[in-house]
């Protein structure tokens, strides 16, 4: 796909995450909670208007600086959203569901919870393993999207990815208000009879990771499973000599969640269906969204120069 400059006054990336932070303040409003969440309220209105602040400083000063800066600067605001749903998601959705995750999850393995069968393997140096491929999540897709955006690769290919990495982040975000689920390390931790411990980081960086999301319910569906295995499809259309490190650094993080007690089976199952729906559609809407109708809403096939 050959590079085509912009004529929209937003890229995609940035429709999208307007696009949620304006969904916030509408369910905030819409609940009536804008007394308990004022702050998120505010971040987002800060949020829209410092993408719509860059959108207009790139048409007025379209230096390669901006540019660069616009490329990248999403990525930070996409993590403040994903913070946003810890207070916000009880607001909106009070109910727990683990309970029929849980049971569709008993009925799956006879009976068994997952995160208990699994004890059987418990080891200090697999928990040490799986929890640093754990807490790698965002540098998965973020390295896919390093690599397109080298010297050499077509940029539009790079904002067709990043976009439908974007698509995936925020379906998954959505979920969580339709289905609000905890995880297993919260509602089965009375039945776990191995405890969870590693080497040298295993400590530190379970309760970094336990400090910086808190009580969340955000386990349903797995964004893990959903943008690991998207990012995993992404690479093999548009960057195959990546595909072999995505595809093992993928299973190496879907298995550290079910093992690290942070998710149920069956919200994995739920992320995977969703991640593939959006791998289906996520390349051609972004593609006709950059480059115009006349483009066809399959993306084209690149090979792993991301050359057509």
């Amino acid at each position: 796909m050959k590079d085509r400059d912009p004529e929209r006054f937003f890229t995609l990336e940035e429709c999208l995450t307007i696009g949620m932070s304006s969904l916030f303040n509408f369910l905030i409003l819409m609940f009536r909670h804008l007394d308990r969440a004022r702050t998120i309220f505010v971040l987002n209105i800060f949020i829209i208007t410092a993408i719509s602040l860059t959108a207009y400083a790139w048409r007025k000063y379209p230096l390669p600086c901006i540019r660069f800066f616009r490329d990248w600067y999403v990525i930070p605001f996409l993590i403040v959203i994903y913070l946003e749903n810890g207070p916000l998601v009880p607001l909106i959705n009070p109910r727990e569901m683990d309970s029929l995750v849980i049971s569709i999850d008993r009925f799956l393995f006879l009976g068994h919870d997952p995160t208990v069968l699994l004890e059987t393997i418990v080891h200090p140096v697999l928990s040490e393993i799986l929890q640093l491929s754990y807490a790698s999540f965002y540098l998965l897709p973020l390295s896919l999207c390093m690599i397109l955006y080298l010297p050499g690769k077509t940029r539009n290919d790079f904002h067709v990815v990043a976009s439908t990495i974007l698509m995936g982040f925020y379906l998954s975000y959505i979920g969580y208000y339709l289905t609000p689920v905890l995880g297993p390390r919260f509602t089965l931790d009375h039945l776990q009879g191995v405890p969870l411990t590693g080497l040298w980081t295993f400590d530190f960086v379970r309760t970094l990771l336990a400090q910086a999301e808190g009580r969340m319910y955000d386990c349903m569906p797995s964004g893990h499973a959903l943008v690991s295995l998207l990012t995993v499809l992404l690479s093999w259309l548009y960057l195959k000599r990546f595909f072999p490190v995505a595809l093992v650094w993928s299973l190496f993080l879907l298995f550290s969640t079910v093992y690290l007690r942070y998710h149920y089976v069956t919200d994995l199952v739920v992320g995977m269906a969703l991640g593939t729906a959006v791998f289906r559609y996520g390349p051609g809407l972004a593609t006709a969204f950059i480059c115009g109708n006349e483009t066809a809403m399959t993306p084209p096939r690149v090979d792993e120069l991301g050359e057509e």
